[in-house]
């Protein structure tokens, strides 16, 4: 009797036991689930204060290097130069008010681009930079055209003036002040010494043959007789002023040697004047 009665008793207790314990666990497991919704809530309303200008780890910004629009407009604006050196051909690539000098079609086929790739591009501000495109050309030489370009808004570039033919991928700048007049008693060697220098520099096939013309520092690797100078049409001073140090657009005209095709060209020279002497101490492509 007493046995019977102990086991209902303990059956009682158990049972007891068993709905405390999933009540206590239905009361955790609410409590943790009212956790996560707050904290997905308190992260749901991080995320819209948070500044919408900052990306995301899925986001990317490009870093440095040029935009495809302005590779791709520096590829096509060069071959079109290469091959088609005229007005005609050249003045659609053109910003407003932005000109280039006449030139020539090649009478062959040799200076046709094979193939063209941007090798390097250098920002200078305002939407401005010079694009440096890589031109292999059909009878297996390889010119390196430094491109004036700017950027209106997406999509839109537009090119400031003839290229320059420059011998390797180098940094290249273009002034956003309007050419004047080379400035101060200084003037007439400065003209001297670009008349002098830019047949040399094309011709040159070393850079101890430029060493009379060039600053103690100063360090151009020549065309190595790539073109040869027609003449030179222009030299203005980029900016004001009658220091010792000076900025000068050059421009001129070359001739192919093996294609007999004629360039404008433009040609932002760095200058310095030491001991009463006038040297360069640079050679960057510039926009005309």
């Amino acid at each position: 009797m007493s046995y019977g009665l102990g086991s209902r008793l303990g059956r009682r207790e158990g049972e007891k036991g068993s709905r405390t314990l999933a009540a206590a666990l239905r009361s955790a497991g609410r409590m943790a689930l009212w956790v996560l919704v707050g904290l997905l809530l308190v992260r749901g309303a991080a995320g819209i204060l948070a500044s919408p200008g900052r990306p995301g780890p899925s986001e990317s910004r490009p870093r440095g290097g040029v935009d495809p629009a302005g590779a791709a407009f520096a590829v096509r604006f060069a071959r079109t130069y290469l091959e088609a050196p005229e007005p005609r051909a050249l003045t659609p690539f053109l910003a407003a008010g932005a000109k280039v000098g006449a030139g020539r079609r090649p009478p062959a086929r040799g200076a046709d681009v094979a193939q063209a790739e941007v090798v390097r591009s250098s920002d200078i501000g305002d939407g401005r930079a010079v694009i440096t495109v890589a031109c292999e050309l059909r009878d297996s030489r390889t010119l390196y055209l430094a491109v004036p370009i700017v950027r209106f808004r997406a999509g839109e570039v537009a090119a400031l003036g003839a290229p320059s033919i420059v011998a390797v991928p180098a940094v290249a700048g273009a002034d956003p002040e309007r050419p004047r007049p080379p400035a101060g008693s200084g003037a007439p060697q400065i003209r001297q010494l670009v008349e002098k220098f830019l047949p040399a520099y094309l011709a040159a096939g070393e850079e101890s043959d430029l060493r009379y013309y060039l600053a103690p520092s100063a360090s151009v690797v020549p065309l190595g007789g790539a073109l040869r100078l027609i003449g030179v049409s222009g030299i203005a001073q980029l900016g004001s002023g009658e220091g010792a140090e000076r900025s000068v657009l050059a421009t001129a005209r070359g001739r192919d040697p093996a294609s007999g095709a004629i360039y404008p060209l433009a040609y932002r020279l760095e200058v310095r004047e030491r001991g009463g002497r006038w040297y360069v101490a640079a050679v960057e492509g510039a926009a005309s």
